[in-house]
């Protein structure tokens, strides 16, 4: 490795150089507030007349023919750019330097390699760079940043208060590092790369596992490989869907949850110790993410399974992909066994979205669900059991609870449920309007003909017996029942239908009578599966759970609390509260500080101490509660220091 301070021209004037941009590196992405803050660079050396630094450039050195050079930029292709379209406005409107700035740095006059050009970006941006290059920008219809951002340096030219030559002077100034890798060293270039705080945009996910990949390989091998397997890729994903799906794709693989912000640091050490290689691990990635994108867009070769993961991404739950991407890749599970198992989840979801559960501790379920290949209803049921909400309680919530408006649009997805259960067709669900049969702003009218009817409107308005489907939302608006019943007959949707039709008049009566009757019919739709008998109920106790589950713990004690990646053995709930807020410590002294300013923790730990324990810090808290509060209050610390989906517990 060679590294060195030098001028921007000096790099730039390097005969019989071609200056190239990997396959590997993301398209250029810089946008018009990184090309403001370079050109007030410019203009600041303009005024100081002086040096100034803009940055790095790390690049690999090969040799090509006749006697030219090829330079691979790993690091600084975005400022690198940017500077050479900077260039080209700057010689379209200097006329006395024109012919000097496009000989010495934007081509190679006895190079016809790369049309005589000193700068090659990928290939998605070749085209719109070779047209602001050659002055071509009329034969480039598609918008691209570097068009852009060639604009803008026009704009800011004629602009400024300086004249075109002395900024053109001023770009001598530009000092840069230059790090040049030679072509043996595999590991240098990516190492290099990811410890480089460059300026401009952060690189994503994406970016990150492509030039991982990808940097180490040889130009024609990073080339075949970038063809068939991450052009599919990205066709696939937007950059933002990659790195959520790649976090999925761990989670199903390792068995553990990957934090959002460690995406990229998880998939290199999979990646090594897996002992994978480039090619396996792209053609992995590439398979996948053609079954990822089949959960996106609910399109399996199952129509009845598409409609069960419609309604699970209608309920927002991709926490369930990792698990979900698990069935579809594995060849020994029959089509039937997969709709069975997603149906459960379906069911599982519906329930605890309607009866507003926290879902917090599914990520934890889902991992253990990961882990498992035999026995999956059984294993499904047993660990959401403590947590699926009885049909008690789901009748209670949709008698009562304000449907309308629980997020993830639950109404309306529990009427096109309804719906498609009764006709046996697939409900277009954007299509479909959720209707108010007593409106929510009640007319004259309407408190003439229905008793009590701000208080019948504001107890039941938005609950499920309240409300329909429609397409014709506006036009009825508050309209009364008697009018409405006319637009209800003509309906192509059986629900609505079935309101003119069953009903003179609509008041308490109607609404709970109706709602009885469709909570029935979910009941029948989402019938909560019953595998257990009392003995195997107990038996269930034995293992491991988060602290939003429900368990009985009377009798119980933990053997284990695992935070993270790490399991502790613990003999009792106290032993289990002091090894959590032990960590707590190691991890970040601040924590405690935070915990003692929740009220409720400050008030059971730290105030009238009458049997303390003392922390590993020397600090003294009060352990002497019962199982039940002691669980309760390790409950409330995970979730005001944010860490609930890291911590489980395992009792015997």
């Amino acid at each position: 490795m060679k590294a060195d301070t030098t001028h921007l021209f000096d790099f730039l004037s390097q005969n019989k150089t071609i200056f190239e941009i990997p396959v590997f590196q993301r398209n250029y992405e810089w946008d018009e507030e990184q090309c403001e803050q370079l050109f007030n660079d410019l203009v600041l050396a303009a005024q100081n007349n002086r040096d100034h630094f803009i940055g790095t450039i790390v690049y690999v050195s090969e040799t090509g023919s006749n006697l030219s050079h090829l330079n691979r930029i790993i690091d600084g292709q975005q400022r690198l750019t940017t500077l050479t379209l900077l260039l080209r406005a700057i010689a379209n409107q200097d006329e006395e330097h024109r012919q000097e700035i496009e000989e010495e740095f934007l081509f190679n006059k006895y190079l016809a390699t790369n049309n005589h050009l000193k700068f090659k970006p990928i290939e998605h941006d070749i085209a719109a760079f070779n047209a602001v290059m050659n002055n071509k920008l009329a034969e480039c219809s598609e918008p691209s940043k570097i068009i852009e951002n060639y604009h803008f340096f026009e704009q800011k030219l004629q602009n400024s208060s300086f004249k075109i030559a002395e900024l053109y002077e001023a770009m001598n100034h530009f000092e840069l590092v230059w790090i040049e890798l030679n072509n043996d060293q595999v590991e240098n270039p990516q190492e290099i790369f990811e410890s480089l705080n460059s300026t401009g945009k952060s690189l994503s996910a994406s970016d990150l596992v492509r030039n991982f990949l990808l940097m180490g390989l040889d130009t024609d091998e990073q080339q075949q490989l970038y063809q068939e397997y991450w052009l599919k890729i990205e066709a696939i994903f937007s950059t933002k869907t990659f790195t959520e799906f790649l976090r999925h794709y761990l989670i199903m693989k390792t068995h553990a949850m990957v934090k959002k912000d460690r995406v990229y640091a998880a998939y290199k050490n999979f990646f090594y110790d897996k002992q994978l290689n480039a090619e396996s691990a792209l053609r992995e990635l590439t398979n996948f993410a053609r079954l990822y994108k089949q959960l996106l867009e609910a399109n399996t070769a199952s129509t009845e399974l598409n409609k069960i993961l419609l309604h699970i991404n209608i309920m927002d739950s991709r926490v369930l992909y990792p698990y979900l991407l698990k069935l579809l890749a594995d060849e020994e599970i029959n089509s039937d066994q997969i709709i069975e198992l997603a149906a459960v989840l379906e069911n599982y979801l519906f329930r605890i979205k309607v009866c507003s559960r926290p879902t917090n501790g599914l990520n934890k379920t889902v991992v253990a669900l990961c882990e498992g290949d035999d026995h999956l209803l059984d294993r499904e049921l047993r660990l959401l059991k403590n947590t699926f909400p009885s049909d008690s309680e789901l009748k209670a919530s949709l008698m009562t609870t304000n449907l309308y408006k629980l997020r993830n649009n639950m109404a309306k997805l529990t009427l096109v449920m309804l719906e498609e259960s009764r006709t046996k067709e697939v409900i277009n669900f954007e299509d479909a309007q959720v209707e108010h049969i007593m409106p929510q702003h009640l007319t004259t009218d309407w408190r003439v003909q229905v008793t009590n009817a701000d208080r019948v409107n504001e107890q039941y308005g938005g609950s499920l017996g309240n409300l329909t489907l429609t397409k014709y939302n506006q036009e009825m608006s508050n309209r009364t029942f008697t009018e409405k019943k006319e637009f209800y007959r003509d309906s192509n949707i059986n629900l609505t239908r079935e309101v003119a039709q069953s009903y003179s008049n609509w008041d308490e009566t109607a609404i709970t009578t109706r709602a009885k009757q469709l909570i029935a019919e979910l009941l029948q739709i989402f019938p909560k599966p019953k595998v257990y008998s009392e003995k195997q109920a107990e038996q269930v106790l034995a293992g491991e759970y988060n602290f939003t589950d429900e368990v009985n713990i009377t009798g119980r004690k933990p053997t284990s609390l695992t935070i993270g990646d790490t399991s502790y053995s613990v003999t009792s709930w106290r032993a289990a509260l002091i090894t959590l807020l032990d960590y707590l410590w190691d991890e970040d002294s601040s924590n405690l500080t935070q915990i003692k300013q929740d009220p409720s923790l400050q008030k059971k730990l730290f105030s009238s101490l009458r049997s303390p324990s003392t922390l590993k810090n020397g600090l003294q808290i009060e352990t002497n509660y019962s199982a039940r509060d002691i669980l309760a209050i390790m409950t409330k610390i995970t979730e005001v220091r944010d860490i609930a989906e890291q911590v489980s517990y395992t009792i015997n």
